[in-house]
């Protein structure tokens, strides 16, 4: 197969390739860092403070702690992980693996978000609610519905804004679903300067919705789109694309640093803590889910907030 020649912008590798190593080595410091065993009396205090019923025993802090080395350790083994740690006394006590998978299963997931404006591209990926292959489907006709996961990110600073996960062919679209997160910064006081997406999110209320806000779009129009009465930013997106061409226009609207944003998120949570859930219910695999996303961006975090 002869190789395409590679069209646009002749890609010019700027990265600090010490400071990035630098950062892929700090986050394997996560795992021994136990700054947050030292408020573990005042949180219990604070968690159990006019609480009704049972008294919580173990911190949020742990339970976080512990959802992260869930991406590879099983509940079973994160029991004895957290026994070793309690013996040698980096932690005061261990809890067991039911109370470490009723607890770790109801994480709400949540990213930080950063102090200034932000842009957005979002974009949507399948998961696997199963490791069984494609092999297994054909010969025993198993073959499960596909989790289909839809990411916000800031492509500029390569950073998640939000996630939503839902069953194959019974979530929102991506593109009420890109709205959705949108609505949610704005809420919050955030300014978005651009978004970013793909032929998916050619969508009449999406156009409607950046224009309302004033937000630049760089989405990739369809090919047969045509101008409608009163979708006036559509209407130039369709006229810009179709008078420049597209790879003119996606050169001047930097339509490639979407990529970025979604598509290279997607393939560091896949590469690393792999496309396939381990649990059976339905509520707890899209939990597990968006905990792949939030463990990456924590550890991340982590790393790049490090002197």
């Amino acid at each position: 197969m002869v190789a395409s020649k590679r069209w646009g912008k002749p890609f010019t590798d700027e990265r600090d390739w010490c400071g990035y190593n630098e950062q892929l080595v700090v986050r394997g410091e996560f795992f021994l860092d136990f700054e947050w065993v030292n408020s573990w009396v005042k949180e219990l205090e604070c968690m159990n403070a006019d609480k009704v019923g049972a008294r919580s025993e173990f911190p949020e802090s742990l339970i976080r702690f512990q959802a992260v080395l869930y991406q590879w350790l099983d509940y079973r083994g994160l029991e004895g992980f957290t026994r070793k740690l309690a013996e040698h006394g980096h932690v005061p006590k261990a809890d067991d693996y039911t109370t470490i998978n009723r607890r770790v299963s109801k994480t709400k997931v949540g990213f930080t978000l950063p102090m200034i404006d932000c842009c957005v591209s979002t974009d949507g990926s399948g998961m696997k609610f199963e490791n069984g292959g494609e092999y297994r489907a054909r010969m025993y006709g198993k073959r499960r519905k596909y989790l289909k996961v839809v990411i916000s990110a800031d492509p500029v600073r390569k950073k998640m804004l939000a996630c939503d996960v839902f069953v194959e062919g019974e979530g929102e679209s991506e593109a009420d679903v890109a709205v959705k997160h949108m609505q949610g910064l704005l809420n919050k006081g955030f300014t978005i300067p651009k978004f970013w997406g793909d032929g998916m999110f050619d969508d009449f209320d999406l156009f409607d919705f950046l224009q309302e806000h004033g937000i630049k779009p760089a989405v990739k129009t369809r090919i047969n789109a045509v101008a409608s009465e009163g979708r006036d930013l559509r209407n130039q997106e369709v006229e810009a694309k179709k008078r420049l061409g597209y790879k003119i226009w996606a050169t001047q609207c930097d339509y490639g640093e979407r990529w970025v944003g979604t598509e290279g998120m997607f393939s560091a949570v896949k590469r690393k803590f792999g496309e396939n859930v381990r649990s059976k219910k339905i509520g707890n695999a899209l939990n597990e889910v968006a905990g792949k996303f939030w463990t990456y961006d924590l550890l991340k975090t982590y790393a790049e907030n490090q002197p």
